[in-house]
């Protein structure tokens, strides 16, 4: 391997060639045996741990920026219609609308959605033909009354709606029945330049099934704006596959855009422990999880364009077109939550030329980005996550970035907040910067609970005593979505987490 792969494969570049390698209809069983089987292979891994360091970044063109409006709940996606007016979700069921440099009292809509950790009201996007047809399509989660091994039986829905008069209505499904979780559910919406919908679900917190092609969780898909099956979709006669599949074997992504030119279509997706992608996507391809994730790598299984770890848990992604900020024309911009900036993305074509955070700590965690007509970055706030967020006064909030020579608005200017405002927890001690690093992203900052169980209780699935829980936290269980640490835990390291964990269980108190 000469120097320049090298130093590609620490920057985690795709620099491999795509491979067609499918798993198909894969049950538990056979992925047992493909992990006992020796069928996982590890390349490129550095003998020392490598971390993607993001560095800071400042746009050239002086700017200002502005409080479009707050006191918000998770604004998750924000979009523009072809008349200026700007309509968004927030997660808790309402669709609202900013008409006139104003926020409209009366939401657009209001649904009765599921609401957990991180999931509810989420995607939304406008029809291509929007100021013809007036149509909207949103995806938010539901809950239904089925058995699921003990816990609630969450589900993905995509509606299509018609605006009338600052109102949607007339819903109409196009796909819903999508096995979805509090935390892994995806829900970005996007039409491609080929005037498809393409729609990202995350794996429900069943790892396993992102490589099930009968199963809609863990997958791009890709319709009709009516609903239904484009006719040249790729797994359409393979048996035992779901027609409406683009590509598997994701996590959860939840940044969709296609870069104007060329048509790629790029991903952002969040990884366990760290291990966040961008993915250049394309048709019938694999991406690997739960098989494969961060470095390493499997073939016919696409790795990453680009990895970052620590994690800066992306989100909304988008490609740069407007005038206003001349330095960002053809950059892909991600909004980053746990890294709280935006991730700036400079190619040429489909090769990275450098990675950078702009606004970095500014504004807290950032859910989503959008470019309004006039070229000005509109981003939104995403505090109310705890543990991770840390709600302020006025928060959340849609914040507005435009050049300081553009004309006085009646929005009112953004005021930096005191340094550390942002910090969900200012001091945290040897023990807690292990977990947060190791552990918090699925069992909580203080393994109380999360996305998964909580590890307090004493009620473990895979674990009987000291002995085993240490063998997981230091081994994982790829199987079940919890991959070994990329960066080895030393035995000292585990025991301080199995104390931890012991000294917090009920019995200890």
């Amino acid at each position: 391997m000469n120097v320049i792969e090298l130093m590609l494969r620490s920057f985690r570049i795709n620099i491999s060639e795509s491979r067609s390698f499918e798993f198909g209809s894969l049950s538990f069983f056979t992925l047992m045996i493909f992990f006992a089987t020796g069928g996982l292979t590890f390349a490129g891994e550095p003998e020392a741990p490598v971390k993607t360091e993001v560095p800071p970044d400042q746009l050239e063109t002086p700017y200002r920026i502005e409080v479009v409006a707050e006191d918000l709940r998770v604004p998750w996606e924000m979009m523009f219609l072809p008349d200026g007016r700007m309509m968004f979700t927030e997660r808790t069921g309402s669709v609202r609308i900013i008409k006139d440099d104003q926020l409209l009292p009366e939401p657009a809509l209001e649904l009765d959605v599921a609401q957990g950790n991180k999931m509810g009201l989420l995607g939304i996007v406008a029809d291509p033909n929007f100021a013809e047809n007036r149509q909207v399509t949103l995806a938010y989660n539901y809950r239904t009354n089925a058995p699921n091994e003990g816990r609630p039986d969450f589900r993905l829905r995509v509606v299509r709606y018609r605006e009338d008069n600052n109102r949607l209505v007339d819903p109409e499904v196009l796909v819903e029945d999508i096995p979805a979780a509090s935390n892994h559910t995806g829900c970005r919406l996007v039409f491609g330049p080929d005037g498809k919908l393409y729609v990202t679900t995350g794996d429900a917190d069943r790892p396993e099934p992102s490589q099930n092609l009968g199963q809609l969780h863990g997958k791009i898909l890709r319709l009709e704006p009516d609903g239904s099956i484009p006719a040249d979709n790729p797994f359409i006669g393979v048996s035992g596959a779901r027609p409406e599949i683009w590509s598997y074997g994701h996590r959860n992504p939840q940044g969709l855009a296609f870069q104007p030119r060329t048509g790629a279509l790029l991903s952002s997706e969040h990884g366990p422990n760290g291990g966040d992608e961008l993915n250049w996507i394309t048709r019938r391809a694999n991406y690997g999880w739960p098989v494969v994730s961060h470095r390493r790598t499997q073939d016919g299984m696409e790795p990453p364009f680009l990895e970052f770890t620590p994690s800066i848990a992306p989100g909304k992604t988008i490609f740069y077109s407007g005038k206003a900020f001349p330095e960002l024309a053809g950059d892909a911009l991600v909004s980053c939550l746990r890294g709280q900036s935006l991730l700036r993305v400079q190619l040429d074509g489909q090769t990275l030329r450098s990675f950078s955070a702009l606004f970095r700590g500014n504004f807290g965690r950032v859910r989503d980005v959008v470019e309004s007509p006039e070229g000005y970055l509109y981003v939104s706030t995403s505090q109310q996550d705890p543990p991770e967020g840390r709600p302020l006064p006025g928060y959340d909030r849609i914040l507005r970035i435009v050049p300081a020579s553009a004309p006085a608005s009646a929005f009112p200017e953004w005021k930096p907040e005191p340094p550390g405002a942002f910090s969900p927890s200012p001091a945290v001690t040897a023990i807690e910067k292990l977990i947060r690093a190791n552990c918090a992203s699925c069992h909580g900052a203080g393994l109380s609970g999360g996305l998964h169980s909580s590890l307090l209780d004493g009620q473990w699935e895979h674990a009987t005593d000291d002995t085993s829980l240490s063998r997981i936290i230091a081994e994982g269980l790829p199987e079940h979505g919890m991959p070994a640490p990329l960066n080895p835990l030393t035995p000292d390291e585990v025991s301080l987490i199995v104390r931890y964990i012991r000294d917090r269980e009920p019995e200890a108190k």
